[in-house]
C-alpha cells in the first residue's frame, strides 16, 4: 500500500519545526538561546514527532554571514542530518534543504530515495536556489540572477523526477544540466515521487512552485496582502499547470504567560540582538529600505528572523495561528530562540487550544 506523507492528511493547519539542525536560528545573545548539538536536535525532532507535527524541517548554511567561528556558520548537512532524524521517529515528515547549484541531481535523487526509505515513505525535499552569494561562490560556481536561477531550478528538477520515475537508461541535454545514460535505484517509497517545496517569491519563484512544487513557503507581511498573494499563487498553478499545492509561511514563537511577559521578552532579545550578524544577513538580501524601514527590519530580525512573529500568551498565539489559517494557509514552520524549550511549551499550552479550535486533530 503507498504510504501517505504527513504532510497530507486532513489538518486544517499543519505544523512544522524549522532550523534547529544549526546554531544560527536565534539572533540574539542571550544565555537562554538554543545550545546547538547532535542530542538536543534530535530531542526537538523526537519532541515534535511525539506531537504530531507534520513536518521537521533543517536550513541549508554552508558558511556564516560573519566571520568563520561566528555561530552562523555552524550547521549539520542537511542530507546525513535527516536520514539519522528519520531513524529516530515514526510520524512526522523529515525533510532537506538542498542548495541545487551545489548538488548534482543524479546525487540527490540517490540521496532522498534512501532517507524515503529509512522513513517509510515520511520524506520530502525543499528546494533552495540559493541568494547568499558568497556562499553559493564557495563552490566554485557563479550566482546567477533570478531568471537563469529559475531556469536552472526548472531543469534540475526535471532531471531530479526523470531519475525517480524512469526505469531505464536516459539522456538528458540542457542548458544547465547534463546526464548521460542517467538512472537511479532505488527509487523513493512515495509514488509517483516525495513532495517538494520552495519559497519563490518572485514571479519566476511561482512559476517554478506551480510547475514542480507541492508546497509554496510564502511570506505574511500584511493579512490582506497575505490573502490576495496565496489566491492568486493557486489561481495560477490551477489555470496554468491543473495542479493544487499548499501555501506554509514561516513563524518565530514568544509565547509568555501572559501578553505582557511575552512583550517583556521580546524587547530582552532585541535589547541584546546579535547586530553583526543581523547587518550580515541583511547586507546579502540586497535591501533597498528607508532608514526607518530598515531599522524596523532589524527589530524583527532581533525576534527571529524574517518570520511572522507569534508573540504573547499560549491563547494569544492560538489566535493568531487561527487567523493565519483563515487567510488560506495551510501550515506553519514554527522557531524559537530555545527550541526544546519552547517547541514543550507549545506542545503542552498551545496545540490542546489548537485542537479545541478545530485545526488539529487531538494527539492520541
Amino acid at each position: 500500500m503507498q504510504p501517505i506523507n504527513p504532510l497530507r492528511n486532513d489538518n486544517k493547519l499543519k505544523l512544522g519545526v524549522f532550523a534547529f539542525n544549526g546554531d544560527a536560528a536565534a539572533n540574539a545573545l542571550v544565555p537562554e538561546r538554543y545550545e546547538f548539538n547532535w542530542e538536543n536536535s534530535l530531542d526537538v525532532a523526537v519532541q515534535a514527532d511525539a506531537a504530531r507535527y507534520e513536518a521537521i524541517v533543517p536550513y541549508a548554511r554552508w558558511r556564516s554571514f560573519v566571520d568563520a567561528e561566528h555561530p552562523s556558520g555552524f550547521a549539520f548537512e542537511t542530507f546525513s542530518w535527516a536520514a539519522a532524524v528519520a531513524a529516530r521517529t515514526r510520524h512526522a515528515c523529515v525533510m532537506s534543504t538542498c542548495h541545487i547549484t551545489t548538488a548534482h541531481p543524479l546525487v540527490v535523487a540517490k540521496a532522498v530515495s534512501t532517507i524515503d526509505h529509512i522513513s517509510g515513505g515520511r520524506f520530502a525535499l525543499n528546494i533552495v536556489c540559493g541568494w547568499f552569494k558568497p556562499e553559493i561562490e564557495m563552490f566554485g560556481v557563479p550566482m546567477l540572477d533570478a531568471d537563469d536561477r529559475y531556469a536552472y531550478a526548472d531543469e534540475w528538477t526535471t532531471a531530479l523526477k526523470r531519475l525517480w520515475t524512469e526505469s531505464d537508461f536516459f539522456d538528458m541535454e540542457g542548458r544547465f544540466v547534463t546526464l548521460r545514460s542517467g538512472m537511479s535505484q532505488p527509487k523513493p517509497v512515495q509514488k509517483p515521487h516525495p513532495i517538494l517545496m520552495n519559497a519563490g517569491g518572485s514571479p519566476q519563484g511561482q512559476n517554478f512552485v506551480a510547475k514542480h512544487c507541492d508546497i509554496a513557503f510564502v511570506r505574511t507581511d500584511s493579512y490582506d496582502k497575505t490573502v490576495a498573494e496565496i489566491k492568486a499563487y493557486r489561481d495560477f498553478a490551477r489555470a496554468r499547470y491543473d495542479r493544487e499545492i499548499q501555501v506554509w509561511a514561516n513563524c518565530a514563537v514568544i509565547q509568555g504567560d501572559t501578553d505582557e511577559d511575552a512583550r517583556r521578552f521580546a524587547d530582552y532579545l532585541i535589547q541584546n540582538s546579535d547586530q553583526a550578524f543581523i547587518e550580515g544577513q541583511l547586507a546579502q538580501r540586497q535591501r533597498n529600505l528607508s532608514p526607518e524601514a530598515l531599522k524596523a527590519l532589524k527589530v524583527k530580525f532581533a525576534m527571529g528572523g524574517p518570520a511572522h512573529v507569534l508573540l504573547g500568551s499560549p491563547q494569544t498565539i492560538a489566535t493568531e495561528l487561527a487567523k493565519l489559517s483563515s487567510v488560506g494557509i495551510d501550515g506553519t514552520l514554527l522557531s524559537w530562540l530555545d527550541f526544546q524549550n519552547g517547541v514543550r511549551a507549545f506542545n503542552t499550552q498551545v496545540l490542546p487550544i489548537l485542537e479545541d479550535m478545530g485545526l488539529r486533530a487531538a494527539v492520541n
